[in-house]
């Protein structure tokens, strides 16, 4: 039997979904994110999370779970009957285990799925989330974003991490226009208020700042260095604009000690 800190990365992750009973379906894809917040060489771009590419990490998974469920960390349940699955609903076992962790179905979103998609979900057991638990309050554990005392307004730029629609600037943004006829350093002086509560978790790396110059176009993260200047540009804040996906946008950092915890 492993300890938490023999796992891979990849158990790691499946634990930690599995103590929150989540499904399996878009596992690969927080993976992939993990993996690209630790610096493997192995995680796939951002832009290439395609169902194709995805399908293709489906046995590293499907490995992964028969190695947890033999240790004894957690199970795999599906629903009968019902779209929810409840700690008393079967698991998946023996032959049938081996046959649906290796199906693309059971762990990539299609949307042409529909009601042929399995209602399965990660559970931890009751020994594998003591392990878990006991791994995440060890002496000395990195504190997550979540474990903070915050201020409202650090807050709301966590929250706005945490949401996949959450903008900072533009017309979805929890960050007003820039005011007219603002220039020069009380324009600095404006946009450094503004962004003194996002700058902590810039700083220490708990959250990114991303740009979008145009809709579904390719990201550009801007660094602790730049935000003053990016945030003054009245142009690449995109605030006239309508368009939904242009502007400052932010995430939370998946790395292992916030996508683990």
């Amino acid at each position: 039997m492993k300890t938490w800190n023999e796992l891979t990365l990849v158990e790691q992750v499946l634990v930690r979904r599995a103590v929150g009973g989540t499904g399996p379906r878009g596992t690969v894809h927080h993976v992939a994110s993990v993996l690209r917040w630790a610096g493997s060489p192995e995680a796939p771009r951002w832009r290439d999370d395609s169902p194709e590419n995805e399908a293709a990490r489906v046995r590293e998974l499907a490995s992964a779970v028969l190695r947890l469920v033999a240790d004894g960390w957690l199970t795999l349940r599906r629903a009968h009957g019902t779209a929810f699955v409840r700690e008393d609903s079967p698991q998946v076992v023996g032959a049938d285990l081996e046959q649906v962790v290796v199906d693309p179905a059971t762990w990539v979103w299609r949307a042409d799925a529909g009601s042929k998609a399995p209602d399965l979900s990660l559970r931890a057991t009751e020994e594998g989330g003591r392990r878990w638990t006991a791994a995440v309050n060890a002496p000395g554990a990195p504190l997550t974003i979540h474990q903070l005392d915050l201020s409202e307004d650090e807050d709301r730029f966590r929250v706005c991490a945490m949401e996949l629609s959450g903008w900072l600037t533009g017309p979805f943004g929890i960050l007003g226009d820039l005011p007219p006829g603002l220039v020069g350093e009380e324009l600095r002086e404006h946009v450094a208020q503004e962004l003194a509560p996002l700058v902590r978790f810039v700083r220490e790396g708990w959250i990114e700042v991303r740009h979008f110059a145009e809709p579904g176009t390719e990201l550009t993260v801007v660094p602790l260095e730049d935000l003053l200047d990016a945030f003054g540009d009245r142009e690449l804040r995109c605030d006239d604009r309508d368009d939904w996906g242009v502007g400052f946008t932010c995430v939370l950092i998946q790395s292992p000690a916030n996508a683990l915890r």
